[in-house]
């Protein structure tokens, strides 16, 4: 690989490579901190390896079709080892977790903790149908391909920009205000207050204890990657679809305090990226795709 490989690289590459990079210098100089950097290191390294051999790939074969998904798919496969990741370096500049703070400031707010006073109004069918709209979240990974192979690749690429972006940002977040989340921090409301439901809700509820580590809650992932779906796809797909975007959308929103999976706080937050990530990948898709007026000699 030489410098040609990081000619016309794709905005989603960059972003991707770039927070690799401040990661690693992050968990470089707070190594006392982390439980193991050389293993985080080689991960990003390792990750940030991957993107551009996808690329060099899709360059050294053109029209290979196979490669050339690969490249586009290239973030989100390496998306699981980038959460993951994320988790193990929350504590690196409070070295706790701040739910008391959190939880005290929103039961202040509120006259009682949300997670709590919605739970009051909850029933199994209610906790079913709302932990399904926390489930569809799962499908908005699979929308990027979806669009490529549909033949939309400019939509898919400005989408998946978008919520490269969205999620980045979120972990960067998990740092700044470290949350075990309500569950895990007041075990003994969760057990008192926490809501039933049926198959969907016994089934998030086993990937959530294995597949979610206390951290991951400041802003929510779940909300901000679901309003920058919403935002990005909204004017691009039928009446009908766009209905279910929002009916799904909401209902996540819900859930994410209703099922005591997040604060009202990381709601807002998570909220608050999906606004400016969006924001920000407008402005930069239009000037992407403005004509250059070339300059007279």
């Amino acid at each position: 690989m030489n410098a040609r490989l990081f000619m016309d690289i794709r905005p989603v590459e960059t972003l991707m490579l770039g927070y690799f990079a401040l990661m690693a210098i992050i968990v470089y100089i707070s190594q006392e901190r982390v439980t193991d950097c050389p293993a985080l290191l080689a991960g990003y390294a390792a990750a940030a390896s991957f993107v551009l051999a996808a690329r060099w790939a899709e360059r050294r074969f053109p029209g290979n079709r196979p490669a050339a998904l690969a490249r586009f798919a290239a973030p989100l496969l390496v998306l699981p080892f980038v959460y993951s990741a994320a988790a193990d370096t929350v504590l690196v500049l409070h070295g706790r977790y701040l739910d008391d703070t959190v939880s005290a400031w929103e039961t202040s707010l509120f006259g009682g903790l949300p997670n709590v006073l919605t739970g009051a109004v909850g029933f199994p069918p209610l906790t079913e149908l709302l932990t399904l709209c926390y489930f569809s979240f799962y499908g908005c990974f699979l929308i990027p391909v979806l669009l490529y192979t549909r033949g939309r690749r400019a939509l898919g690429e400005r989408y998946l920009f978008a919520a490269m972006l969205t999620l980045l940002t979120c972990y960067l977040g998990f740092m700044a205000v470290p949350l075990a989340g309500p569950a895990a921090a007041a075990p003994e409301l969760y057990a008192a207050y926490r809501p039933s439901g049926y198959v969907i809700t016994t089934l998030q509820g086993r990937i959530m204890a294995a597949f979610d580590p206390p951290g991951t809650c400041f802003p929510s992932p779940h909300v901000a990657g679901a309003w920058i779906t919403l935002l990005c796809l909204r004017r691009h797909v039928t009446r009908n679809q766009r209905v279910a975007l929002w009916a799904l959308t909401s209902g996540l929103t819900a859930a994410v305090v209703y099922d005591w999976y997040h604060y009202v706080s990381d709601v807002a937050a998570g909220l608050a990226v999906a606004l400016a990530a969006h924001a920000v990948a407008k402005r930069l898709s239009v000037r992407r795709e403005r004509p250059r007026i070339p300059v007279p000699a």
